[in-house]
């Protein structure tokens, strides 16, 4: 069991969840805040707050942050809370973000080049104008 810290993220500011709940994991943690915020937001209705620009973001007792909940998320969604994506799938999106990343600088080197040998082909052209110019002159 490790324990997961619910604060609260307003339009304004941040509301620190000091005391904190002991849970089996994310999953469990992610569920509980999706158990929480219709209940929650009710409240927060009431005190005139508009509950759909609220979130919960969810850290571990170091207080890193693990993931966030948007109320909209719950409140929108009309069934009942999922679980959130596997650690398996959270890699595979971070690798191919990061592959992403290689091919654009790839990309931008590859155009760099291109510029490079374009402006000596027109440097060459020029010089070969010049020469016939000079020739038929």
């Amino acid at each position: 069991m490790r324990v997961f810290f619910f604060h609260l993220r307003t339009p304004s500011h941040l509301e620190r969840d000091d005391i904190g709940v002991e849970l089996a994991g994310i999953e469990a943690a992610y569920l509980e805040a999706c158990r929480t915020i219709p209940s929650l937001s009710v409240e927060l209705g009431c005190k005139g707050a508009n509950p759909y620009r609220h979130a919960f973001e969810i850290t571990d007792a170091a207080g890193t942050p693990l993931i966030e909940v948007p109320f909209p998320e719950v409140l929108d969604r009309g069934r009942r809370p999922v679980p959130p994506a596997s650690a398996a799938q959270h890699r595979k999106v971070a690798a191919t973000m990061e592959r992403t990343a290689e091919l654009i600088a790839s990309i931008r080197a590859e155009r760099a080049a291109l510029n490079a040998t374009l402006a000596e082909t027109r440097r060459l052209l020029a010089e070969v104008r010049q020469a016939s110019a000079s020739r038929s002159g």
